[in-house]
């Protein structure tokens, strides 16, 4: 808000867009396969909508179907950079790609959002999250039980379009804390761990004063 103001009222006057109109020109908005088969050990991993959980994709219980499905749906294959999107039952629910999804897919239940060059993949994952994307995709998602927004009003979701400049700076501010929080968790983790070693040695009686 501070750096880009509030997406509602604009009062910066950003240049607004549909998203469509800032996704990589050769990948549109799109879902994936229809009907995976069965699950194949070795197979293509695909993104179902379950697998799509706070910010996250839980790479270890994704499913995999075989290679000649995934490639019979190749427009919906996921690249570097792309951003996932839940489009039923958890409307709007967004993670980004992990490099090791890359050349994975999606099923029907889930979007592919690959940013283009006119926009900062940061900037727009968190745009997608903020509570003005996310009131706009709820008030378009359909289904009293099951809930959907259909891709072409998808596509049409109102997004701002700050200086380039300005979006790359918030992204780097964005990766920093990232990654200060990458290295607190990390120390908890190692804290943890010396902690329930001394625990040991304690019980054991191996401590000395």
């Amino acid at each position: 808000i501070d750096m880009f103001g509030d997406p509602v009222k604009n009062e910066k006057g950003w240049e607004e867009v549909m998203l469509k109109d800032i996704v990589h020109p050769e990948r549109i908005i799109t879902y994936g396969i229809v009907q995976a088969g069965e699950h194949i050990p070795n197979g293509v991993p695909y993104i179902k909508t379950g697998d799509v959980k706070d910010g996250e994709i839980l790479v270890e219980q994704l499913q995999r179907t075989s290679v000649e499905i995934a490639k019979s749906y190749q427009r919906s294959q996921l690249f570097e950079n792309d951003i996932v999107m839940s489009i039923r039952a958890t409307v709007g629910t967004v993670a980004l790609l992990p490099i090791s999804l890359v050349g994975a897919n999606l099923t029907q239940g889930t979007a592919r959002i690959s940013p283009s060059n006119k926009i900062s993949r940061m900037y727009l994952y968190y745009y997608l999250k903020n509570d003005f994307a996310q009131n706009w995709i709820g008030s378009y998602a359909k289904g009293a039980i099951f809930r959907e927004i259909t891709l072409g009003k998808l596509r049409e979701l109102p997004v701002l379009l700050p200086n380039l400049n300005l979006q790359l700076k918030f992204e780097k501010t964005i990766q920093s804390f990232i990654e200060g929080k990458q290295k607190t968790k990390t120390q908890i983790v190692n804290s943890d761990m010396l902690f329930q070693t001394l625990l040991q040695k304690a019980f054991k009686g191996e401590l000395v004063e």
